[in-house]
């Protein structure tokens, strides 16, 4: 059993986060479904891999990320987030992966 496998950072999952409820995001504006659907389950696969860092502050954060997407997805949100502001939250993530590389 081989125990030096390298995990990813947890801000390398959470920029990877924000760019897939981005998709979410535009499926839904696009009015596909599937597509959606298919997103938001990446949504939560993603959301599982950072829970399982067991960071006190991000599980909460994900905990309120993913009820909110999930009344998104069934179209029920109260609160509406647009792109831009997505973009906003997680852009930071993403550089810090970039210029990890």
């Amino acid at each position: 059993m081989q125990k030096n496998i390298q995990e990813r950072p947890l801000y390398f999952y959470v920029a990877n986060l924000g760019s897939e409820i981005q998709r979410v995001l535009v499926w839904k504006e696009k009015g596909d479904k599937e597509s959606m659907q298919t997103a938001f389950k990446r949504v939560i696969s993603i959301i599982d891999k950072i829970k399982s860092f067991n960071n006190k502050s991000a599980n909460t954060e994900m905990d309120i990320l993913q009820k909110y997407l999930e009344e998104l997805v069934l179209g029920n949100e109260k609160t509406v987030l647009n792109r831009s502001q997505i973009s906003s939250f997680f852009n930071p993530f993403a550089l810090r992966v970039v210029s990890s590389l």
